[in-house]
């Protein structure tokens, strides 16, 4: 339907009555007369309806708001718009009521930029402002996005999109004219180019224009696939054509699945953290924890000593202790269901060992004392850690076992007799933390096979557990003789035409 502006009304002869309390009965009572005039809902904030004169004779319900927009000079303008409903009869007025309530604020978004033309930024922003509250489809279901979900889509589209980046080589892949063919360029922006004029040629284009970070590339075109897909959605998308992200090729992944290749570096790993932990006890018994039972960093960061009587609290957990079966109950964070993972006997001895440390109070785990938590954050220790709560830590823990190099970048000087500035050091990772968990499935499939370890790790199909995680030991793949031994070979009988 279109949008009529209020003032173009009033020329054209429409009067305004009194706002009534809109009800079947007093709708009835609206009699037609020479003169075409609206009534505004007193309960229903932008509701109105035009009783038509002759020879029409008809009642309209419309939805009428104002538009403020503000000009390149500052200056602002006011003027109004209204949008046709349905006819009177055609829908209850607690229907109609039902359909301005709920599409009056998105209504209002569509024309306040009518005065320039809407930009995949403004499609962009309404999506980020939605998403705490939006959900997608999954096995015909609605789930809401999770929260680190929500961060990472926002992230790649201001970065990627949106350009909103410090990165000056990421700006310039994302600004500079582009070589097409190799004699013309492409001169457009993404993020400014109208809606009206985007297409997949354009979106292409931005795909090529991040070669150089294919994986970036990649998830920007899912996040930005998913914005287009939920526009769809809305009772007035901003985007009219079909969602310019499908089919269109992605860069080539190479996949992940660095692993400890040496068992005896494994084994060491285990020895110095059970023989260590009253140094440094949550870190070193969390470094053993991934390595025992092969769970996601997120999922052990959470983990309560006992389970939560508050169900407000249970729900603040990954997950908790269940120390009588030797058991920890988990909600897993990729799949969100409830899982329960069987402890080793070296990861419960550890988690028993650090109980005992934090209750003590002459130990180095003793501030932890009263948290619920396994591993609570040191600058809080009613909050659990998060991803920076052991970052040094673990970049001298991986630098210690081999898993990661350092560069001297400054040396220690000493100024008259006295310590200067402290050596600075350029680590580079070979293996992260993330990568216990690689060699956790790797050598758990070795020895209980691929589909139990798949099952172990509740993935969705044993292609997952292959393809990211798991590592054949390409001796084993490997064999001296095919079909039996040299040794044990059966003379075949000699054919008769078989000449000597």
């Amino acid at each position: 339907p279109s949008l009529t502006s209020l003032k173009q009304l009033k020329n054209n002869g429409v009067e305004n009555m009194k706002a009534i309390k809109f009800t079947k009965v007093a709708l009835e009572k609206l009699k037609h007369t020479n003169k075409t005039y609206r009534v505004q809902d007193q309960q229903t904030v932008g509701l109105s309806i035009e009783v038509r004169a002759t020879p029409s004779k008809l009642k309209v319900y419309y939805a009428e708001w104002s538009n403020i927009v503000i000009d390149k000079n500052g200056n602002q303008k006011r003027w109004g718009s209204r949008r046709k409903v349905c006819r009177y009869g055609q829908k209850p007025i607690e229907a109609v009521k039902k359909v301005v309530n709920i599409n009056l604020d998105d209504w209002k978004k569509d024309t306040s930029q009518s005065s320039s033309k809407r930009t995949l930024t403004h499609l962009v922003s309404d999506f980020k402002r939605a998403l705490p509250t939006a959900f997608r489809k999954a096995s015909g279901k609605k789930i809401k996005y999770k929260k680190k979900t929500i961060n990472s889509y926002i992230a790649l589209l201001d970065c990627y999109v949106l350009a909103l980046t410090d990165n000056s080589t990421t700006k310039q892949m994302l600004t500079a004219p582009y070589n097409v063919d190799g004699t013309n360029y492409y001169k457009k922006i993404l993020a400014d180019i109208p809606l009206t004029e985007l297409g997949k040629r354009d979106i292409k284009i931005w795909h090529s224009r991040l070669e150089q970070k294919p994986i970036a590339a990649n998830r920007a075109l899912a996040a930005l696939s998913v914005a287009m897909d939920w526009d769809s959605q809305r009772p007035i998308p901003a985007y009219k054509e079909t969602n310019p992200c499908l089919r269109i090729a992605k860069y080539t992944e190479n996949k992940d699945k660095a692993y400890i290749e040496d068992l005896p570096k494994v084994l060491e790993i285990v020895k110095y953290c059970n023989e260590q932990l009253y140094r440094d006890p949550q870190f070193l018994c969390f470094i053993l924890l991934l390595l025992e039972i092969g769970e996601r960093l997120e999922d052990c960061f959470g983990l309560a000593w006992k389970k939560p009587i508050n169900i407000a609290d249970q729900k603040k957990c990954s997950g908790w202790i269940i120390f009588e079966k030797k058991e920890i109950y988990l909600r897993d964070s990729k799949n969100r269901k409830d899982a329960t993972i069987g402890l080793t006997d070296v990861a419960f001895k550890a988690l028993m060992k650090l109980q005992d440390l934090v209750t003590d109070a002459d130990t180095a785990a003793s501030w932890a004392v009263g948290s619920m938590w396994v591993f609570p954050r040191p600058t809080d220790n009613t909050l659990p850690i998060n991803n920076s709560s052991y970052r040094s830590k673990t970049r001298d823990f991986l630098f210690k076992f081999g898993m990661a190099t350092r560069e001297l970048v400054r040396v220690n000087r000493k100024v008259n007799g006295h310590r200067g500035k402290r050596s600075v050091y350029k680590y580079t990772n070979i293996l992260t933390l993330k990568h216990l968990r690689k060699t956790y499935v790797t050598y758990y499939g070795r020895e209980n096979g691929l589909e139990a370890a798949s099952l172990r790790m509740r993935h969705s199909s044993m292609e997952v557990t292959k393809n990211h995680y798991f590592n054949e030991d390409q001796d084993k793949l490997k064999v001296k003789t095919m079909y039996g031994t040299s040794d044990n070979v059966v003379e075949l009988k000699k054919a008769a035409n078989d000449q000597e």
